[in-house]
């Protein structure tokens, strides 16, 4: 009974320490490129990568891993910790994901299971979406009374 105590003790230090230690990386603002690399020996991996946009953007994203992380899933969400829409399973090569989102606080949510060595990295890249200027719409509606002084014009003859 004894022998399967400390049998039964020691797997679960092993365990726990073969396991990976939860990480939280803070971007901060955005810039256009940003890129985190984690390694892990085994074990569960539960990562988390905050950032912050200024403005609305385009966001891309992809993780690229080397070993075995399966299940591997990473997910967006607010920073108030409601889910987004958000969620991809990766492995191997990356996957490019693009979202839109608007101004505000974000974080990835990193989640897989290591069954022996095993790194990932994480890219994410952000642009700014075009907001039209009011010369644009003001040169768009120059143009079509343009085509309706022309189209009367030409009906009247």
């Amino acid at each position: 009974m004894k022998l399967k105590s400390i049998v039964a003790a020691s797997i679960v230090a092993l365990t726990t320490l073969s396991s990976h230690a939860a990480t939280t990386t803070d971007w901060g603002t955005h810039d256009l490129l940003e890129s985190s690399l984690a390694l892990s020996a085994g074990g569960l991996v539960f990562d988390t990568y905050a950032f912050t946009l200024s403005a609305a953007s385009t966001v891309a994203s992809s993780i690229t891993s080397i070993g075995t992380l399966a299940p591997a899933t990473y997910s967006l969400w607010n920073a108030d910790n409601t889910p987004t829409a958000f969620s991809w399973n990766f492995g191997g090569a990356p996957t490019v994901h693009t979202v839109n989102l608007a101004a505000g606080s974000y974080y990835y949510s990193v989640f897989a299971n290591a069954t022996g060595a095993a790194a990932y990295s994480i890219n994410s890249a952000a642009t700014v979406t075009a907001v039209p200027e009011p010369e644009t719409y003001a040169l768009l509606l120059a143009g079509l009374g343009v085509i309706g002084f022309v189209a009367k014009r030409r009906k009247s003859v």
